[in-house]
């Protein structure tokens, strides 16, 4: 049987998340141009950001391909998506992030925000004894939820860094 790269492996149905690969895997591409070469040349990447692209997308865990389309989507390299979720919109927080603060699964914080349109309103009567237990070893959403990242970079001018101190 053959070993999962990063890439399907036919018949198995089974893919690796890009920024789960080894570092082998990732086919980052080495510099081949110093950066007064590259600051000299005012169309570079270089010139524009401050930073290279294959460097910011190591940071980021992404490829850099992702981080030319976010320039071209977004005109910006600091954005990660379009708009932010409602969670984000509310809170300046993730809903992973808004988990772990109240000890609930993301989805309950994203039906708690969608429903009440705050996720720190209490409904007495869905209170439960089992709220905040782990009841199984194996299965924990804290281990099997992905963690999204806020939908805009730190370096991005509008990051709320005030609201986001301490994540």
């Amino acid at each position: 049987m053959a070993t999962d790269k990063g890439k399907w492996i036919k018949g198995s149905g089974k893919y690796t998340e890009y920024r789960y690969r080894p570092e082998s895997d990732k086919n980052y591409t080495t510099r081949q141009h110093s950066n007064t070469t590259m600051s000299e040349n005012p169309n570079s990447f270089y010139s524009k950001w401050g930073i290279h692209a294959v460097d910011l997308a190591k940071q980021e865990e992404v490829h850099p391909a992702t981080i030319h389309m976010r320039c071209q989507n977004f005109q910006t390299p600091y954005q990660r998506k379009a708009k932010p979720t409602l969670c984000e919109k509310i809170h300046n927080k993730t809903d992973y992030e808004l988990g772990m603060e109240l000890d609930l699964h993301p989805q309950s914080v994203r039906r708690r925000v969608k429903t009440y349109g705050d996720a720190y309103r209490e409904n007495p009567r869905q209170e439960h004894p089992l709220r905040g237990k782990v009841i199984s070893a194996t299965d924990d959403w804290r281990t099997q939820v992905k963690k999204t990242k806020f939908w805009l970079h730190p370096k991005h001018p509008d990051y709320p860094h005030s609201d986001r101190e301490g994540l």
